[in-house]
């Protein structure tokens, strides 16, 4: 079968805009955000349930999405969703990306993989993985490309689901992210005692609330 060339694929968009970077380490950055339709969960707090209907999307060429990304002369761009894996040709999207000067944040929830991300340039590929209840499992695949932890801090969330074994390097960095649930003032006290006990064990974490929420920004 012969190979479609790279420009050809197409991704199912929900939206391609600028804003600031509202969540963990990065937040304050200015940031694109391509919005990729689909999922495979669905969580009970998802904020975004219009970027799995099935409807709220456009199909585009990733020469269309790159044309889109350009127009907002901004270097960073984060890939979201939804859940970005679920894409089959995100690699063709990251890898264009990338070629183009871009650095690209991956914001995934850990359960996908795909295989052709493993022969990528990952130099400017930056994997934010925040495991989603009620198992918190993460592709084994993609362990070792994850560059930060982000844990939302909700009723679920206890100190078993962060210390497993699958995280132990990830947990020697300082980018093991709580993040309140809706920030809800409950859940902000329950990131305070998570964080204590994780530094009992050595473990630095980063209480970041949706920074994006509290300035009414997309």
């Amino acid at each position: 079968m012969r190979l479609l060339k790279k420009e050809l694929y197409k991704v199912k968009v929900v939206e391609i805009f600028r804003s600031v970077e509202g969540e963990g380490k990065w937040v304050g950055l200015p940031v694109v955000f391509v919005r990729l339709e689909g999922c495979n969960l669905r969580c009970s707090w998802c904020d975004t349930a219009y970027s799995y209907d099935g409807k709220s999307y456009r199909e585009l060429s990733v020469d269309e999405v790159l044309e889109e990304v350009s127009n907002f002369n901004v270097r960073r761009v984060c890939i979201t969703g939804g859940e970005p894996f679920f894409s089959k040709n995100l690699h063709i999207l990251v890898e264009r990306l990338v070629e183009d000067g871009y650095t690209v944040f991956i914001q995934t929830n850990g359960t996908l993989w795909n295989d052709n991300f493993s022969s990528l340039n990952w130099g400017k590929i930056y994997i934010i993985c925040s495991p989603k209840p009620p198992f918190y499992f993460v592709h084994k695949n993609l362990i070792p490309y994850i560059r930060e932890l982000k844990f939302v801090v909700d009723e679920n969330l206890d100190l078993s689901h962060i210390f497993k074994d699958d995280y132990r390097d990830i947990l020697k960095t300082d980018v093991v992210i709580l993040q309140p649930e809706s920030n809800r003032k409950e859940m902000v006290q329950k990131a305070l005692g998570l964080q204590d006990k994780l530094l009992r064990f050595g473990v630095e974490s980063r209480i970041i609330p949706q920074c994006h929420k509290l300035m009414n920004l997309p």
